[in-house]
């Protein structure tokens, strides 16, 4: 499993840190992860074609995380490019509502023909598939925020936050991953509601014995701060890191 971070900012202009969105490769599969408004072009420039891209995967529906929905269908209109090429759609609920309002506002423009798009809302469950397999739970930050939890064919495990505020289900999500990637959007003296701090996101990989930590989803306002300090101060003795865009983790 590699893991390419696409952005590890949000939605405020940063010079270097670009709005939410991953790619995750399993061994014969590409998921795109949140895809924030220029994710594709990021994908492209950091060595992902997009026409290899089976799944897009949605952990809510706020707009730097799904500001290449529609780019993403407008561009699988392109035959040439993309031949015939089938994607599905999965995420909470408010998934086939957000699809149905972009073809509103887009019309033809971005409708597929049929059989090449599936649309797939899920509560929290696993999903199992051929040689990747994911774990959805609740997570507070919208009404229907989920994590996932990624495992591929050797039992490699990936946890991804989304966005979220400390929570028991983030913990069981991350738990004994080799990897977790958990927002921590502002440093603890400027905690904001509905999201984590480089502590907080410490304390969930302290508690769920996480190998590796990575923070993402950094307000331009942490640039100020040392963020693995604050990691640490939650006693998390992993591995830690701070994400940036074209960061590339292999497990």
């Amino acid at each position: 499993m590699q893991i390419i971070v696409l952005g590890s900012g949000t939605s405020i202009p940063h010079p270097e840190r670009a709005s939410p969105g991953l790619v995750i490769q399993f061994d014969s599969t590409s998921i795109l992860v949140d895809p924030s408004s220029g994710s594709l072009h990021r994908a492209e420039r950091y060595g992902i074609p997009i026409k290899e891209i089976d799944y897009l995967l949605f952990t809510h529906f706020h707009p730097d995380h799904t500001g290449d929905l529609g780019p993403f269908l407008f561009a699988l209109r392109n035959t040439e490019y993309f031949g015939s090429k089938t994607v599905t759609l999965i995420g909470p609920a408010g998934l086939r509502a957000l699809h149905s309002q972009l073809l509103d506002l887009y019309g033809d423009w971005i409708r597929l023909e049929e059989g090449r798009l599936a649309i797939r809302e899920i509560g929290e469950e696993r999903l199992e598939f051929s040689d990747w397999a994911v774990t959805a739970l609740s997570v507070p930050h919208t009404e229907n925020s989920i994590g996932f939890r990624f495992s591929d064919a050797r039992d490699n495990v990936f946890a991804y936050s989304g966005d979220s505020d400390y929570c028991q289900k983030l913990i069981e999500l991350s738990r004994d991953a080799d990897a977790a990637l958990i927002e921590a959007a502002q440093p603890s003296a400027l905690k904001l509601p509905g999201h984590l701090t480089p502590k907080l996101a410490g304390e969930i990989a302290r508690q769920a014995d996480v190998k590796q930590l990575i923070i993402t989803h950094l307000y331009p306002v942490c640039d100020g701060y040392d963020l693995v300090a604050e990691i640490r101060s939650s006693g998390y003795q992993g591995r830690a890191a701070v994400a940036h865009d074209g960061m590339k983790i292999t497990l």
